[in-house]
């Protein structure tokens, strides 16, 4: 059997290093580039929650008007409602507006992050009147807590081994060190915090075969279970402060040696919110290579696509598990290889899952998800395996071929939005721009980007409240 890194000694040691460093770090100790790039993960999330506000589907509908219904004390906002809600409730509605389209940001060794941390803080920001410096310093603790612990948790471990979604491990855990920041909790009450985050994790991952909106709701537990947890902590109701190192927590869920030291690597002199991803296209990041690969064959040939005889999609075993061809509901579409290539390839780019009826209703892009199929590769299972950002992190090939004889492969390691791929600024204002024109109008849009950009001088509660009587206003819900 092989041994765990590090003694259980050294794990605790670091565990404590780390909580504390987190604890303590103030705007000022941080690096431009650091606040800049968090900057950007706030206008990311913003953008995401509004463009899903935008779609008016249903379950979100349902949202808003259970929001409502809650109630409680206001003091926090939520987008789509004039009144404030509590803060619980707020944070949220706004993970589960954040991850609907399946659009925001992750890192290669965990999932999504910024539609777990963001709501959190910004619930409690509100509720307490700190200032942007504060929350832009919470938010960036809490990325800084979710990829550290991600590389601890997965580094050594083959993904299959982690029993649940990984961001339903980490998203609690590094939400509630952004909250804990921001209601000043000590090192001790962080630790009983993230003890207290970790007693509820979504460990069933069904969603991605059948659609179920289990997953819709997954971000909103984990954002609501953060705020509580730290809420109870700074009243001193504090969970197990060794949760993480302790031989009967979160290493149950991992089935595999978890090692610690690099939580305390280079600790305040690199901020690892620049390995992270953003997502050009809303689906599952596992198939964003595919459609990259997918893309690039419909751009740089001439294929007509009612003349494909076959597609087949090569991936990493963990991607190709995504390959479901019955589409029951806009989970399922984000979720599928087989859909998400047929799309591209018949239209030319992906579209929001949200249009998954329509979508499949369409003859040709039917008849081109029957004649896909994915497979596994083990040259993609070793990148996939020891994926950083030298070699790749999410490798996939789409070759066609058409009843003409004709054929084209493209291969895909680093998808677009990758640190080695990355989007630009540029770009990441024009998602931003795109998500947020069925909500706001092009002066309001323009308003909201030139304040996240100052970020750290804007009084978040006027902001947050300007936003959401703007959202009101649209009557996106009649």
């Amino acid at each position: 059997m092989r041994k765990e890194a590090g003694s259980c000694l050294d794990n605790g040691r670091n565990v404590q290093r780390f909580i504390k460093y987190l604890s303590d770090v103030t705007f000022d100790d941080l690096p431009v580039r650091a606040i800049e790039r968090t900057k950007l993960a706030v206008m990311d999330f913003l953008g995401n929650a509004l463009g899903s506000l935008g779609t008016g589907h249903e379950p979100l509908r349902m949202l808003l008007n259970l929001a409502l219904e809650f109630g409680g004390r206001e003091e926090s906002t939520v987008f789509g409602l004039q009144k404030r809600i509590n803060c619980l409730d707020a944070a949220m509605v706004h993970g589960i507006l954040g991850n609907f389209l399946d659009f925001s940001d992750g890192h290669f060794m965990g999932a999504h992050i910024n539609d777990r941390v963001v709501p959190a803080a910004l619930a409690v920001a509100e509720r307490i009147g700190a200032t942007g410096e504060e929350f832009v310093t919470a938010v960036l603790a809490g990325y800084e807590a979710y990829v550290r612990l991600g590389y601890s948790f997965s580094r050594e471990v083959d993904p299959v081994a982690i029993r649940g979604a990984s961001e339903g491990i980490l998203g609690p855990l590094a939400s509630t060190i952004a909250v804990g920041k921001l209601l000043g909790l000590s090192s001790e009450q962080m630790a009983g915090a993230m003890g207290l985050a970790s007693s509820i994790q979504n460990c069933a991952t069904q969603y991605s075969v059948s659609g179920g909106h289990e997953k819709t709701l997954s971000p909103g537990h984990d954002t609501r279970r953060a705020v509580l947890s730290a809420l109870a902590a700074q009243k001193g109701v504090l969970g197990s402060k060794d949760i993480l190192e302790g031989d009967r927590g979160l290493r149950q869920l991992i089935r595999g040696p978890i090692d610690f030291r690099g939580l305390t690597e280079r600790l305040g002199e690199e901020y690892r919110i620049e390995e992270c991803y953003f997502k050009p296209y809303p689906a599952c990041r596992y198939l964003h290579a595919s459609i990259d690969a997918a893309t690039k064959i419909v751009q740089d040939n001439e294929v007509d696509p009612e003349k494909i005889r076959r597609v087949t999609v090569t991936t990493n075993k963990s991607s190709a598990r995504r390959s479901t061809y019955n589409i029951a509901s806009h989970v399922s579409a984000i979720f599928s290889h087989p859909y998400q290539v047929a799309v591209v390839l018949a239209e030319g780019q992906p579209a929001l899952p949200t249009f998954w009826k329509e979508k499949k209703q369409k003859r040709l892009i039917a008849e081109l998800m029957g004649r896909i199929r994915v497979e596994a590769s083990p040259e993609f299972d070793r990148l996939y395996r020891n994926r950083n950002l030298d070699y790749g992190t999410w490798p996939s090939r789409v070759e066609v071929s058409t009843n003409e004889g004709h054929r084209c492969e493209v291969t895909v390691l680093r998808p677009k939005g990758d640190p080695t791929n990355p989007m630009t600024v540029q770009e990441l204002e024009q998602k931003f721009r795109k998500n947020a024109l069925n909500v706001l109008e092009e002066d309001e849009i323009r308003s909201v980007l030139d304040r996240i950009h100052c970020l750290e001088r804007v009084d978040l509660r006027g902001f947050c409240q300007e936003l959401a009587t703007q959202t009101v206003e649209r009557r996106l819900f009649p």
